[in-house]
Parts: structure tokens; sequence; C-alpha cells
């Protein structure tokens, strides 16, 4: 690396250290682990390499297990290289969108091996342990209601059984999603207070799946009626509720951008607000996959931002 670049690299790795000793000790953890990923996302646009990208994360493996051992290690295979992909995705001026589900796919990576470090516990084990805490917080939350209120609380301890053992994949996802997109977000305001120049990030109002990830959803919700096999059952449900939520997203967009272009925003937002608080809100993932078929935007002429 030359010497500007080396020296930007110490900085970066000075700063994602004490990022990572806060985060460690337990101070404001959540925000920590957002700006954990900053330093090389930052690193990746001064440098423009990936190759010193690659560098300076090995840089943070080093730091982080000198000072926290396994755990620092684990650390920074989360969110230290996720920055990294987010930012070898701007080098390469990947998508927006897919550099930001390429990091996310690094929290379903690092989470059985950072549960098996902290707690000792493989992956299954864990997830039985949490589901019977929560069922025992529900028990004793169904002490105190009425007897007909406490039967209503068995569903629900089933429905959280299922989804911590059987759509854990899908939870990562979404998490590692939330959590690349607050990291590329801080990282652009960073930037541009810089003076740097940021590659436009894709806008929510052009977010727009494909009709094939529309029939992947049809296809997997009629395979799941009639496949017996457990394992397969459990890959499908994990991909119906990923690309359900997705494609309420897409409805949500496609409802909003109805309104905007008509100058209804307020009306629309609580149009949407009280759909997602009703049983309606799955007519708003059928809008999703109806604009992903037949393009509503561009059919209905709705304008977009």
């Amino acid at each position: 690396m030359k010497t500007k670049s080396l020296v930007n690299a110490a900085i970066m790795l000075a700063i994602y250290m004490v990022f990572f000793v806060l985060y460690n000790i337990g101070v404001l953890p959540t925000i920590m682990s957002i700006l954990l990923p900053i330093p090389l996302i930052v690193y990746s646009v001064t440098t423009n390499r990936v190759r010193d990208v690659l560098w300076l994360l090995i840089g943070c493996f080093i730091g982080t297990f000198l000072f926290g051992s396994v755990y620092g290690l684990v650390t920074t295979l989360n969110y230290g290289l996720m920055g990294a992909l987010i930012g070898i995705g701007i080098i390469k001026k990947w998508p927006y969108w897919q550099r930001l589900l390429n990091a996310a796919i690094v929290s379903v990576i690092s989470f059985p091996i950072l549960t098996y470090v902290v707690t000792g516990l493989n992956l299954q084990e864990s997830m039985a342990q949490m589901a019977d805490e929560m069922n025992g917080m529900l028990e004793s939350m169904s002490a105190f209601l009425p007897a007909n209120s406490a039967e209503m609380l068995l569903p629900v301890q089933n429905m959280v059984s299922t989804m911590m053992t059987t759509l854990l994949p899908t939870i990562l996802i979404l998490m590692g999603l939330a959590s690349a997109f607050l990291s590329d977000t801080v990282a652009t305001s960073v930037l541009k207070r810089m003076n740097y120049e940021v590659t436009r990030r894709g806008s929510i109002h052009r977010f727009q799946l494909g009709a094939k990830l529309a029939v992947t959803l049809l296809i997997s919700q009629v395979a799941i009626v009639f496949i017996p096999n457990h394992a397969l059952n459990v890959v499908l449900m994990n991909v119906i509720m990923l690309l359900n939520t997705l494609f309420l997203l897409q409805g949500i967009v496609v409802a909003m951008s109805y309104f905007r272009s008509r100058n209804k925003r307020g009306f629309g937002t609580f149009i949407i607000i009280f759909a997602l608080m009703s049983s309606f809100s799955m007519f708003i993932s059928v809008l999703g996959v109806m604009d992903a078929l037949f393009d509503y935007r561009e059919r209905f002429a709705v304008k977009k931002s």
C-alpha cells in the first residue's frame, strides 16, 4: 500500500478498535454494532482498491483477536466483514440492494459461530433454550390473566417456537439487512462530510422485485402443500417468509407512490398503517406481487420520485 493509504488504514483500524472496545464492554452495543462496519466502508471509498480493504479487514481480525480472543474474531466476522462487503460493493459498483443483501448474508453465517462461542451450545440447542425461556415468560403472564385469555396465549407460544427454530435464517437475513442499511446510511453521511463522491444509493421508492421472485413465491406456496419432506418444507417456509416480507415492502412502496402522485400522502399513510395493523396486510403483499408481475407503476403511470 502507498504511504497515504497506509496512514488512512491505520486511522480506520484505530477507529474500528475504539468502536470494538466500546461494544465489547457493553457501552451502547446497539449503536456500536451499527458503527463497527463504518471504518471499512469509509476506507473502501478513500482507497478504491479491493486489496487494501482486505488488508484492513485482516488488521481488524488481528486487532480484535489480540484484545478479545475468539469473541473478538466472531465480532469482526460479523460486523467487520459486513463493512468490507459493503465497501467492496461500492468499489465494484454492485447494485445498492445487492450489496446490502450480500452483507446481510454474513449474519446468517456468523450467528451460529457467535452462539457457540458465547454459550457453548449449537444453534439448535440455543434456539430451543431461547424458545423455552420465552414460553416460560408467556406462562408467567398467563397466571395473571383470565382463563379465556390464558388459552389465547397457546397459539402465541407455538408461533414463538416455530419462529425461533424454523424461520431463523429469514429473521437473521432481515436483521442483517436492517443493520447493513443503517451502517451504509451513516457511512454515506460521513463520506459526504469528507467531500467524497458517493455512489447514489437506490431510492426506496424505486424498490421493485422482479417477476421471477414473484413466480418463486407462488411456486413455493403451492409446493409446501404437496411436499411431505420436512427439511424441504423448512427451506420453503423460509423462502416464503422472506419473499412475503419483501413483497410487503414493495406493496407499501407501490401504494405510497400512488397516493403521493395524487397529493394524498397523509391519507395514504393512514390507510397503510391501518392495513398493517389489521388482517388486510396480506393484501399489501399481494399488491407487491402483482406489481412485480405486471409493473403497476408503469401501467398506471404512477409517478416515481
